[in-house]
């Protein structure tokens, strides 16, 4: 999703340890679901929850109608930098442009420049890439680091976000045709429906706790077409796989609807900042 040095592609060459790949650029996640789907990627990043802003709720329902197995998993911290064109100084700035996000993340470098009039873009590295093309003098971009050297800018200020401790999620996909677990997976998403009666959600996490199997996320996603009914995402991990295959076979009888996304090695968590 988005283009060359965006978080994504910075997050992709993390998950690859820095070897080589083709990226395709894509204007949306539903773009980057219909491409994997397709076969025109063999792979696809997908972020899928932000320890600031939250989960990405239709990317669970992208995840779902596209039958994908998630085969990786990367936590990326998401550093900011400010960028412009060669030789424009930061005072001379009218204007800066990224995702409503990133400029939200970043309110205290803005309002420390109040010369700066955010504008919205759909994309951090696209308003790089904009600025770039364009040779916009007044404008500079709230984007990765890797930027610049993608898009000839300068850095005219690193580490902007706010709260360093800024962290997403991002998932691994490819089709259940290509789809092979590692042999050391220690963790699973799965998705269920759970039936709408008193303890039913507490029954269905006694099984978990009675296998030592460990819910490190539970999240409910709207049912489209069945208005106010839910179905729970929830990321399991464990240090015994028999255990774990015996609570999903118990699950089964607790639930209905339940689909494994797949079973991958939990990614190394350093929640600090540098």
């Amino acid at each position: 999703h988005g283009v060359k040095a965006s978080f994504h592609d910075v997050a992709a060459r993390k998950f690859r340890n820095c070897q080589a790949y083709t990226p395709i650029e894509c204007a949306s996640f539903t773009l980057l679901s219909n491409a994997l789907r397709d076969g025109l990627a063999d792979c696809a990043v997908m972020a899928i929850e932000n320890s600031i802003a939250g989960s990405i709720l239709p990317n669970y329902q992208l995840l779902e109608n596209g039958g994908f197995k998630i085969s990786g998993e990367i936590y990326l911290r998401i550093e900011l930098a400010f960028l412009a064109l060669p030789g424009v100084k930061l005072a001379n700035l009218k204007f800066a442009q990224s995702h409503p996000m990133a400029l939200f993340q970043c309110a205290d470098f803005l309002a420390a420049h109040p010369q700066l009039t955010p504008l919205e873009a759909a994309d951090t590295a696209e308003s790089a890439k904009i600025i770039a093309h364009q040779q916009r003098r007044d404008t500079g971009a709230i984007a990765s680091a890797m930027c610049a050297s993608e898009y000839g800018l300068e850095i005219l200020a690193g580490g902007i976000e706010t709260n360093k401790l800024n962290y997403t999620r991002f998932l691994v996909l490819h089709r259940a045709a290509d789809y092979n677990p590692p042999k050391d997976a220690n963790k699973a998403s799965v998705r269920f429906e759970a039936a709408h009666r008193p303890g039913s959600l507490a029954r269905i996490l006694d099984v978990l706790s009675r296998y030592d199997v460990n819910m490190t996320k539970l999240q409910s996603v709207p049912i489209l077409g069945r208005p106010y009914q839910y179905s729970f995402h929830v990321d399991l991990e464990w240090p015994d796989s028999e255990k774990f295959r015996a609570a999903i076979s118990e699950l089964r009888t607790q639930t209905t609807q339940l689909i494994q996304f797949g079973e991958y090695r939990a990614a190394d968590k350093d929640f600090t900042a540098a």
